[in-house]
Formats: structure tokens, sequence, C-alpha cells
């Protein structure tokens, strides 16, 4: 790759007792194979917004008695801003694979920044397996659903059932990771990348056809057409009296506004918002200039809440707070369903057409399949970048000749991947926010080393996107403190909320499981730095500079 930045000073002697290079190699073999374009749409998947909203109308709003279920998302927004852009300089500064691997180990300690990004990847794994677990969900059942009720089907229809149990997820789950784990290895980056180009039409026309089915049609007729669709799908008559009776019982009751409630309740969107940085993990083979991080990270975030706002405006100003609140909270039983209608799939039963209806849920599920590849490109960029630094074994860094991917480290989150599938499929353990709760900690680590670049990369940070100085006091430094400070709060946020899965006091087993990586981290490093030593390396001497491309 070619080099934008001035290079550390070079150290000579790497070995204890000779001479040697400080890395491995001195180029890192990977290729700028991502544009501006590439790496938002990377930003835009990893944080699928439309599935944000089924998070927020699915939980927000029927258990979050009082929650403003759009002050939520702008508070959610708030509170990210910080974050994305702290990273977005930072890794416009260091454009290298790892993200905040490479700025915690330079600008606080190797050890904090080992093991920070350790958990950060641990727990993506989470995020890249709920995949198959929600397209089966998602997808997969409700397009049954809808195909067996247009066709009068009653194989289709008892298949939507199958997709929804562990079996059926687990076989998804691992299509998903086994094929673009090969994907990875048997392609070029590029090649890769153009799967979020092609999905990215199939998305856009399954969000205008969700507009289109609710705004052409009276709330009437809404109603109406998904009464006749829970009739075909689930044989329950006035689906809509069921469901509002079955929420009743369950405690849902509209309620008048709670500040407390909507605070608590920012839990939702804050799995999804801070995570517009995605391409902050691959800077080092992003090939536009140094506004390309901000371009794809925090602009593509507030693209992405716009249009979050016009999808609940749409569904809440359509179909009603009270309506889509019964459904989620009714027993699925109820309606004569496996599993709870998302407002997607009830906007594809409120349609009345078995076309829009197809167009809605394929494009729902088009958001879900290029997390798989998004994660795979985070995860074995943070290894690769461990590897460079020899605190893991060499051989995750080595790059195809011929793909230029880093084809080991694929192949080992492919294997770690396929494992993690198994508890989603079998197990109740895994939420969403469970894989955002300790990556929200190495976010807030992240930050608090970044307030520090300006000081040890002056020179540096002088090139940065954002550079500057509120008086004395370094801008980038002022917007880290204060994505700090949000991650923090929304770590606090998650910690406090009984239904996220990492509370301490309701799920003390996965609060704790989660907190353990980072000193576990800290302990391979320090195992890693002795078995180096033994084999005559310094690995510490690598931390003084900033690794090659």
């Amino acid at each position: 790759m070619d080099t934008e930045q001035p290079r550390a000073r070079s150290l000579a002697d790497l070995t204890v007792g000779g001479t040697s290079d400080v890395f491995a190699r001195k180029s890192s073999g990977l290729v700028r194979a991502a544009s501006t374009f590439d790496a938002s749409l990377v930003n835009l998947y990893t944080a699928t917004f439309p599935v944000m909203v089924s998070f927020v109308l699915g939980i927000v709003l029927p258990w979050y008695a009082g929650a403003n279920v759009y002050l939520v998302l702008l508070i959610g927004l708030l509170v990210a801003l910080p974050i994305l852009v702290t990273y977005a300089v930072a890794s416009s500064v260091m454009r290298r694979s790892g993200g905040d691997y490479v700025f915690i180990s330079r600008l606080i300690h190797p050890a904090v920044g080992f093991a920070a990004n350790f958990a950060f990847v641990v727990f993506q794994a989470v995020f890249l397996t709920s995949a198959g677990y929600y397209f089966c969900q998602w997808c997969l059942a409700p397009l049954a659903r809808v195909l067996g009720v247009a066709t009068g089907s009653s194989a289709l229809l008892d298949f939507s059932g199958t997709l929804t149990e562990p079996l059926a997820i687990f076989i998804v789950s691992e299509a998903f990771v086994l094929g673009f784990g090969a994907l990875f290895i048997l392609k070029p980056t590029r090649s890769v990348l153009r799967i979020f180009r092609y999905t990215l039409p199939v998305s856009a026309i399954g969000l205008l056809a969700f507009i289109a089915a609710l705004l052409f049609q009276s709330h009437d007729s809404l109603i109406s057409n998904f009464n006749e669709y829970v009739a075909g799908a689930g044989g329950v008559s006035d689906a809509a009296s069921a469901a509002s009776a079955s929420a009743s019982d369950a405690g849902f009751s509209i309620a008048g506004f709670s500040f407390g409630a909507t605070l608590l309740a920012v839990t939702w969107p804050s799995f999804s918002l801070p995570y517009y940085l995605g391409s902050a993990y691959f800077a080092g083979e992003v090939r536009s200039g140094r506004r390309a991080q901000l371009l794809a990270g925090p602009i593509t975030a507030l693209v992405a809440v716009a249009g979050a706002l016009v999808l609940m405006a749409v569904s809440l100003g359509r179909l009603g707070a009270d309506f889509l609140g019964s459904v989620s909270a009714a027993d699925p039983a109820a309606l004569g369903l496996s599993v709870a209608p998302t407002y997607m799939e009830t906007a594809a039963g409120a349609s009345g057409s078995a076309i829009l209806g197809v167009l809605i849920i394929l494009g729902f599920g088009s958001w879900l399949v290029p997390t798989v590849p998004m994660s795979l490109l985070i995860m074995t960029r943070c290894m690769f970048g461990w590897s460079m630094d020899r605190v893991a074994p060499e051989g995750l860094a080595k790059v195809s000749h011929r793909t230029n991917t880093p084809y080991v480290a694929v192949l080992v989150v492919t294997v770690i991947s396929a494992v993690v599938s198994w508890f989603w499929a079998y197990s109740s353990h895994l939420t969403v926010v469970v894989g955002a709760f300790p990556q929200l900690i190495t976010l807030a680590i992240g930050c608090f080393a970044a307030a520090f670049l300006p000081f040890r990369y002056r020179d540096q940070y002088e090139t940065a996107p954002i550079r500057g100085y509120f008086g004395r006091v370094p801008k980038l430094t002022v917007i880290a403190l204060l994505g700090c400070a949000a991650a923090l709060f929304i770590v606090w946020n998650f910690a406090r909320d009984p239904f996220s899965g990492v509370n301490p006091t309701a799920s003390p087993g996965m609060f704790w499981t989660s907190l353990a990586f980072f000193p576990l981290g800290v302990l391979l490093y320090y195992v890693a730095v002795a078995v180096r030593r033994r084999q005559g390396i310094d690995v510490k001497l690598a931390f003084r500079e900033i690794p090659p491309d």
C-alpha cells in the first residue's frame, strides 16, 4: 500500500540478543480495496437501522411504559456522535487494520490495547452469528407465511413454524458462517465488498414497498388486511382484538411521557448507533482521503437516523402505537403464530398484497445478510493487527498473494463463529445487547486513548480531518473525552436495564462473563510477551511504532 502519513522512527533491534526488524515484515500485504462508498455501506450494514427500528418498536414501545420512541432515537444519536467522530479521526490518523487495537496499544499500554480489542472481537462473534437467528425469525419464516397465505399452502405455513426451530436456525447460521468464510478465503476483499453494493438495491426496494404499503391505505383497511393475513396464517379471526386482549393480560398499556423510561430505553438504539464505525477497523484498506472515515461513519449515521425516523413515523402514523404495541406484546400463540411479527411483517400482512409483502420481507432480510461478511472483515483485521505486532501467532497475518486477504485469520474466525452459532440456536443467553456491552467498554477505552493522540503524535494530528485547538486544548481531546463519557453512559444504561441481558441482578452470568474477557485479554498479552521473550523477541518494542502499511 501507499503510505499517506509519517512513519514513526525505525527501531533497529527487536530481539533480545540479536537484530531483527520491528515487525514480522515491512508491508502488511493488504491492499486499499475499499472506496469511501464501500466503507459507508459497511457501516450502514454494521448498524442496520431498519433492524434497530424493529427493536425500538418491538421492545421499547410495548415494555418501556412512557418512553417516547422518537426521543429515544435522538438521544441515542446524540450519545453516539462523539464516539463516531473520535473513531473516525483516530482511524484517519492511524490508518491501519485493527482499529482501536492500534491506537489504544500505542497511546495507553499494549496490554490494555490487546485486552480491549480482544473483548471486542470475541463479542463481535455474537453479532456475526445473530444474523442466522434473526434471518430465520424475521425473514424466512415470515416469507413462508406470506407465500403460504397468498397461495393457500398449508405446507408453507407449517414450514414457517419449522424455520423458527433450533435446528433450522443452526443450519441457516452455519450456512452463513461457512459460506461467507469460504468466500473471504477464495475471493479478493474487493469482490466481497461488492456484496454490500448488490444488497443495497434489494434493501431500498423493500423500504419503498414498506412505505407504499402503509401510505396509500386507510388505517381501517390496514387493520382489516392484517386480520385477514393472520386468519390465513394462524387461523385466528379478528387478530387485532386478540392481540389487544393478550397484550393487556401481559401488562401492556399506553402511558404518559416518562423521561426516566425514555432514558432507560436508549439501551436499544445503543446496540446499533455507536457502531457506524466498522470501517475504522479496516482503515488501512480504504483508499480515499483522510475525510473518508468522517463521511463513512458520522455522516452515514445521520442519514441512517433520518431513515429510521421516517420508518417509525410511517409505522406509528398509519398503524398506531396502540396496535403496534399490542401486536409486539401479545403472546404469539394468541395469534396462532410461532413468533411475534415484526413491524415489517405486520406491514406486509397489512398491505393486502402478496407482491408488496414479499418485497417488504425480502428487503428486511437483506439488511441482515451483510452483517456476516461485515463482522468477518472486522474480526479478521483485528487479529491481523495482533499478529503483525507478534502478540498473536504470525500465521494470522498470512496474506494470500492471489486474493490479498488474511486467509488464516478468516479460517480461525469462521471456526469460532461456527461454534457460537450453536448458542443462538439452542440457548437463550445471547442477545444483541450482550454482544454490545463489552464492546461499548472497548469504545470507552478507545475514546479515552484517542484523547492523548494530539500530544503523542502531534505531527500526525495536524493532518487529521478535525484538528486545531479550543484555546490550548486539542479539539480531538475534547471530542474524545465526550465520547468516553457517552460510551460509559451506555454501559451504565445496559447494566441497569433489566431487559438488556447483562443486568447484574437479572442476568449475573452474562454480566460477569462479559467483564471477564478484559482481564483474560491482559493475561493473554503477558503470556504472549513471555513466550516471545523465550524466543528472543521483545514484543514491547513494536508498540513504539505505528504498524507498517
